[in-house]
């Protein structure tokens, strides 16, 4: 190159073709999807990371995995270590239970971790089940259920962040309230209760 520039006074266009090297396949039929390297958990129990509160999973044996981002008195209803991670019961009985405790936190049932990370990056949309946020508040009587629901997260109001500074259960029903939590004395007419459950007489127990 350097002797056709000193022969003719001009600089000759340089091939920008050496310098590229092909790092994916540039033919769109060739294309894989990347498996999710390593495997994602499938016996963990909680999830602590550099936010606030913990992640909080259960694996109903009727498919799935329920979610839930617990607060302090999440964890204390469910009666979780709150300063070490754990693994789930190695006893479906006992997992199934876990499980019905679980969607008294309002926790949120998907098909898959996966799919939890494909919504959250972008590759598919949330659909309604996914997306609705529930509350529930138990009387310390032990009689009915505070119920609050909205359609998702957007929905919210600017302030319930509070929600999660309750120290017990009187004081998040009492903000459940204000926010205009609807009271339901008859927990089997709460259906997000049984969803994907295993019907029993110690379903609600």
């Amino acid at each position: 190159m350097f002797s056709n520039f000193l022969s003719t006074g001009r600089l000759l266009p340089i091939n920008v073709g050496i310098f590229y090297q092909r790092t994916v396949m540039d033919d769109d039929s060739q294309r894989v999807s990347c498996p999710t390297n390593p495997p994602l958990s499938m016996t963990e129990r909680t999830k602590f990371g550099t936010g606030q509160g913990c992640i909080v999973y259960g694996y109903p044996s009727t498919g799935g995995v329920l979610v839930k981002r617990a607060n302090l008195l999440d964890m204390l209803f469910l009666s979780l270590p709150r300063f070490h991670e754990l693994q789930r019961s190695p006893s479906a009985d006992e997992e199934d239970r876990f499980c019905n405790f679980m969607r008294r936190t309002g926790a949120t049932l998907w098909p898959s971790k996966e799919d939890v990370i494909e919504v959250e990056v972008g590759l598919r949309e949330a659909t309604e089940e996914e997306e609705k946020v529930l509350v529930f508040g138990w009387p310390t009587d032990g009689v009915g259920v505070w119920v609050l629901r909205y359609k998702s997260a957007r929905d919210l109001p600017k302030d319930f962040g509070r929600l999660s500074l309750a120290m017990n259960m009187e004081e998040k029903i009492q903000i459940m309230r204000e926010y205009g939590a609807i009271f339901v004395e008859d927990v089997t007419q709460v259906e997000e209760l049984f969803e994907g459950q295993i019907c029993s007489e110690n379903a609600i127990n």
